[in-house]
């Protein structure tokens, strides 16, 4: 009896044995993910920190100053009262300048085959020499320079106190000067200047003229009687009296005045 129990467990121990082992259910390995950055937590009043690029340094414009850059200018910054005319139409009236009266060059160009024209105004006289003034004879800047009095280069002088006279004078007298002679008294080798019809100096006086005039002057016992028509001076004298006394016709600039341009 014990063997026929023992027969009918051992199907039952067998199976058991077979099965005694219990199944674990094993998850996958999770991803190993990259830490993150924490997210920017802003409270009202902050800000993102920006970028920020290094501080460029300022550096102030420099510029050359416009008078420098310009002989004319020049001269009018420190004779503000000059004519406004270019430098190759810088009259010449004198042949005895003066400290202060202005000098006038020309040299000629190589590169251009053409000749260019500078003013400087006379600081100081000496028996050999003129110390002048200037601006853009080095380009951009003044200079001071001593010249010769025989330099090549000078064609001659403005006496800025004619000029002032001539400015006293009424503007068609002005006008008509202006056109006769471009204010000038002499030409560059220091002769008084003549027209084609031999009329002299800045306002193109002819003899016969003058001389009608000065007996005028005579018989009206106007002083002086006497007037050198050579004399830049007496000139302005004398053809102010002719336009006051209504012969300013014998003048063919007066009569074309129109074209005249600003000075």
């Amino acid at each position: 009896m014990i063997k026929v129990i023992s027969l009918l467990l051992f199907p039952v121990i067998f199976a058991s044995s077979l099965f005694s082992n219990e199944i674990t259910y094993t998850a996958p390995n999770s991803p190993v993910l990259e830490q993150k950055a924490p997210l920017l937590t802003l409270t009202p009043n902050s800000q993102p920190e920006r970028y920020s690029a290094p501080e460029t340094p300022i550096v102030e414009a420099t510029s050359t100053p416009i008078h420098l850059s310009s002989c004319v200018l020049h001269l009018k910054e420190l004779i503000p009262d000059l004519p406004n005319l270019d430098a190759i139409d810088w009259p010449i009236n004198t042949i005895t300048p003066k400290v202060g009266n202005i000098i006038k060059f020309q040299y000629y160009n190589a590169t251009t085959t053409k000749y260019t024209y500078h003013i400087a105004v006379i600081t100081e006289i000496t028996e050999e020499t003129y110390k002048i003034n200037e601006a853009n004879y080095e380009k951009n800047k003044e200079t001071n320079r001593t010249i010769q009095k025989n330099d090549e280069h000078i064609l001659g002088f403005f006496d800025v106190s004619l000029w002032r006279e001539i400015q006293k004078l009424p503007k068609e007298i002005q006008d008509t000067l202006k056109c006769e002679s471009g204010f000038s008294h002499y030409d560059s080798k220091g002769a008084v200047l003549r027209g084609k019809d031999l009329e002299w100096g800045i306002s193109q006086w002819k003899k016969e003229s003058w001389k009608f005039m000065t007996n005028k002057r005579r018989n009206e016992n106007i002083k002086p009687i006497l007037l050198d028509i050579l004399n830049p001076y007496d000139q302005l004298i004398m053809t102010k009296y002719a336009f006051e006394q209504g012969y300013q016709d014998w003048w063919t600039c007066y009569k074309n005045l129109d074209i005249i341009k600003d000075y």
